[in-house]
């Protein structure tokens, strides 16, 4: 370092004395320096990270300061640049001081005036100010690391999935890498991930080439009306400074944020604001599939159209488009009293890294009753088109079939079975044996004294109780939905519940207090018709309050809540044996909940 020290002040002398005797006036004049400070840009939001600049002109020799320490102003870095250049015969110097500067709250910043010695004489540094807001109005594509989030519109309705495109920007001296989760701020929507492969892309601006990477995502609201969302995302940027400037030395002194180095920061993209809308109640079909966009049936096939009464046959639909293909639930085959019809199975085929655009296929196992049957009716596909604003129902034509009758000796309608030969395996029959042998006197024993007889009795009456159960339950589930929905929340509050002890003991803090919070949202909404994640704390506590919860139950609740959020957002870490009383707790509360 010494070394390159040496030869740049060599190097500048070298300049000054070939400027000397190429102007000999120049010797004898000694430039005014004038001073200029700035933030670029004047306005950024939490995390992001800007530049502090000082540009000197008219100075010869090393400027001599320091640089003061403002409250919540990080200096992530500096460098420094300096040109020299002749115009009508006067020569005019021009040293730019960078600083890579950060805050981490919203506020407003001021670099107070601060003195330096520039060209020997002392001037003034003038103040400089950094607002920093949650909103920030000014474009962020001249800031060092730009975090955005953009959609194709803002309007947009509860379950349905819209197309959602994350993108970086950054000086590419910087070299960022993702250092953590990529978070969001509202869970009035479903969680946002970064997956696959970003495209690249380098792009021009004001202050230098930049790069960037952009996420193909999707984003789905949970909840009806206004909403606001941002993103935070943590990284580690390489943070450079010229340690071999003299200028910036006499700045700065023997800095360790000199060199090469990697600093964690997270860039906060601009909130956006939607208006998410509940999918109207006027013409809505009584058996709406729940899905949301633009689709077509790009096909629908049955395997074979001669049939036979009680035989299998296959039908398939294809649904293609784009929207929220993993809400879009089977259409109902509605084809009355003369066919059998099972739960169809579904598959999806996906035509972009996002599941936005693809094609979904229903599968149902059909099969005709009777031989009077002469078509297949079509099924019924609808759907909500978000531009339209409105149901649509797509039209569908029947398939004309042929139905032979059944087997003779078919009593009722059943799939063909293969033909047992019944001679098969039979055991030979023995010769009657003609001879007397002794006669023996029977013991009288009653029947009722043998417990296989008893347990002939109780066994098949304990099946048919067992069975009138569980086809209740099944038909209950098939029937009444509010009761599946609360049966679901109990099994995912137990299931949720069962992870959280696991990543307790495991010390994984993030992930326990993850699956702790949807423990506790499902247990609190298995008396309720609406899904167990769609709940905000808010509804939460208003639900358990409605329900004559006891205050300290809510209170624990909140804790754990708490504990989450600043887990998040402000740093908290637990240590094992707080995460093992955070998991007995839990248990305790969601026992509580479920009673």
């Amino acid at each position: 370092m010494t070394a390159r020290i040496t030869r740049y002040f060599l190097l500048t002398t070298l300049c000054w004395m070939a400027a000397t005797l190429a102007l000999p006036g120049a010797a004898t004049r000694e430039p005014e320096a004038n001073v200029t400070a700035s933030f670029s840009p004047a306005q950024l939001g939490p995390g992001e990270v800007g530049e502090y600049r000082v540009t000197v002109s008219g100075t010869t020799t090393s400027p001599k300061g320091n640089l003061p320490a403002v409250a919540g102003l990080e200096i992530l870095g500096s460098g420094s640049s300096s040109s020299i250049r002749f115009v009508n015969g006067e020569m005019t110097a021009e040293l730019t001081l960078q600083f890579q500067v950060r805050a981490s709250k919203p506020g407003k910043y001021t670099i107070p005036a601060w003195p330096m010695t520039a060209n020997g004489k002392d001037v003034s540094v003038p103040a400089a100010t950094l607002d920093v807001t949650d909103h920030p109005t000014m474009p962020t594509t001249t800031s060092l690391i730009n975090l955005t989030a953009q959609t194709p519109r803002t309007d947009i309705y509860v379950g349905e999935k819209l197309p959602l495109d994350i993108t970086a920007t950054w000086r590419p001296d910087l070299q960022p890498q993702i250092a953590g989760e990529f978070t969001q701020d509202n869970d009035g929507f479903e969680r946002v991930g970064l997956t696959g492969k970003p495209d690249e892309f380098a792009v021009p601006t004001a202050n230098g080439r930049f790069a960037g990477n952009t996420w193909h995502t999707t984003l789905t609201p949970l909840k009806a009306g206004p909403q606001s969302l941002h993103f935070t995302m943590p990284l580690l940027v390489m943070t450079t400074s010229k340690s071999s400037d003299p200028f910036t030395q006499s700045l700065l002194g023997a800095s360790p944020l000199f060199g090469a180095h990697q600093e964690q920061i997270s860039v906060v993209s601009t909130p956006m604001d939607f208006s998410v809308l509940a999918l109207p109640d006027e013409g809505r079909p009584a058996n709406f599939t729940g899905g949301i966009g633009e689709f077509v049936v790009s096909s629908a096939n049955l395997d074979s159209t001669d049939l036979q009464v009680g035989v299998p046959a296959t039908y398939k639909i294809t649904i293609t488009g784009q929207g929220n293909f993993d809400r879009f639930q089977a259409p109902v085959l509605d084809l009355g009293s003369l066919w059998r019809t099972y739960a169809p199975q579904d598959s999806f085929k996906s035509m972009d890294a996002t599941g936005y655009h693809g094609s979904k296929t229903f599968e149902y196992v059909i099969m005709p009753l009777s031989e009077n049957v002469t078509e297949l009716p079509p099924p019924q596909v609808n759907f909500f088109d978000p531009e339209k604003k409105a149901y649509v129902q797509l039209p569908g034509n029947p398939i004309a079939v042929k139905v032979k009758s059944a087997p003779p000796g078919q009593a009722m309608p059943l799939p063909a079975v293969a033909n047992n030969t019944a001679s098969e395996g039979r055991p030979n029959l023995i010769a009657l044996h003609m001879d007397a042998g002794a006669w023996q006197s029977p013991q009288p024993r009653s029947v009722f004294a043998s417990p296989y007889f008893w347990a002939m009795q109780v066994l098949p009456a304990a099946m048919l109780a067992g069975f009138v159960v569980t086809r209740r339950r099944q038909l209950r589930l098939e029937n009444d939905p509010v009761y599946a929905r609360r049966r679901r929340a109990r099994q995912q509050a137990q299931s949720a519940l069962e992870r959280a002890r696991a990543a307790a003991a495991k010390g994984h803090a993030a992930e326990f207090y993850t699956e702790a919070q949807r423990a506790l949202q499902a247990a609190a909404s298995h008396d309720r018709a609406d899904a167990a994640e769609a709940l905000t704390w808010l509804e939460f506590d208003a639900h358990l309050a409605q329900r004559g919860t006891a205050s300290d139950v809510r209170q624990q609740a909140r804790e754990i809540f708490d504990a989450g959020d600043a887990l998040r957002f402000g740093g908290f870490l637990p240590d094992q044996a707080d995460l093992a009383e955070a998991a007995r707790r839990l248990d305790d509360l969601v026992k509580k909940l479920l009673s």
